[in-house]
């Protein structure tokens, strides 16, 4: 179970930019140790959960792989329920400056999605709204519409 769980997080912080990226605290260390060598920071920074939702996040992670102790998963959970914990939505990303991975992990999209919706943005100019969005080809307009309010133009 150690193993899988570790192998999760691994995949959940997988582009970590760098460390110093990361809010310092209690944690952090750990999040960096257990996690960041597959993980990027930016994509979980724009991640927000309650500590129940970091837990099922991890959970997840550890039923693809993860590995650590069970002390060490309570910790990172800890670290990302205090430092990115869930905010109601009120948190947006602008989908006319945000990267590929931030797009992937806020619209809950494959990064290849994300980056043909960077590529449209860089050959079609500036998206004015939600529906410019849903233009891009692949993208699933009901999922773009149900992540509206995390959206900023």
């Amino acid at each position: 179970m150690a193993f899988r769980m570790s192998c999760a997080i691994v995949i959940l912080l997988s582009s970590f930019a760098t460390a110093a990226d990361l809010p310092d605290g209690p944690g952090k260390i750990t999040v960096q140790r257990v996690c960041g060598n597959c993980h990027a920071a930016q994509i979980v920074m724009t991640r927000k959960a309650s500590k129940e939702g970091w837990e099922r996040i991890v959970a997840d992670m550890v039923d693809k792989g993860a590995t650590a102790t069970d002390a060490e998963f309570d910790e990172v959970i800890a670290y990302l329920a205090k430092n990115f914990p869930d905010t109601g939505g009120k948190t947006k990303i602008n989908v006319n400056t945000a990267a590929a991975e931030e797009l992937a992990a806020t619209l809950e999209i494959s990064t290849d999605l994300a980056v043909e919706i960077v590529k449209y943005r860089s050959e079609k100019g500036k998206f004015k709204s939600i529906e410019d969005l849903k233009k891009v080809p692949g993208l699933d307009e009901k999922k773009v519409e149900g992540k509206k309010d995390q959206l900023a133009f």
